[in-house]
């Protein structure tokens, strides 16, 4: 049973709710990228996995397998995260389907934002939006679900 899109909006804006940090370090940061690496691993994937926390790298990984332009897409979904407050596949999905562009309806530059998967916020409590998770490398969806289930993952162990 496959969701409508507004069901998957919901449960896109349900997950950044709930993926939620209490702290979050240089040593969250190395552990959850470790964490995320080892998911990519475990399905034969390859992806480029990017932590920033405040305009801070904190974790960069490149699997074998992926290519510097990997690096450009985060980047790109980065600044999405960042001025949407919000996931970039989510941000992609919801101007899609109200038929608006990056460029014409906000005058942004594709070269700067993209509307792509794979960009989380990351969420820290009484701070807010303090960076970005991010994975790159297979498609939107793929990227997205990654980066969620990994987090979804690395928050049940860590808070138990």
């Amino acid at each position: 049973m496959s969701l409508t899109l507004e069901e998957r909006l919901l449960l896109m804006q349900r997950e950044e709710q709930e993926l939620r940090f209490e702290t979050f370090n240089s040593d969250t940061a190395l552990q959850l990228g470790c964490a995320l690496i080892e998911e990519a691993r475990q399905i034969g994937k390859s992806v480029t996995v990017d932590i920033t926390r405040q305009g801070h790298r904190l974790f960069l990984h490149a699997m074998e397998g992926t290519s510097p332009e990997n690096e450009d897409w985060i980047r790109r979904k980065n600044n999405t995260v960042g001025r949407f407050v919000q996931s970039s596949w989510r941000t992609a999905l919801q101007l899609r389907a109200a038929g608006k562009t990056l460029a014409e309806d906000y005058g942004l530059s594709e070269s700067e934002l993209v509307l792509a998967g794979g960009a989380f916020p990351l969420m820290v409590a009484g701070e807010g939006l303090v960076g970005t998770i991010t994975v790159s490398g297979l498609p939107d969806q793929e990227d997205h679900d990654l980066v969620t289930n990994g987090i979804r993952r690395f928050l049940s162990k860590v808070q138990v």
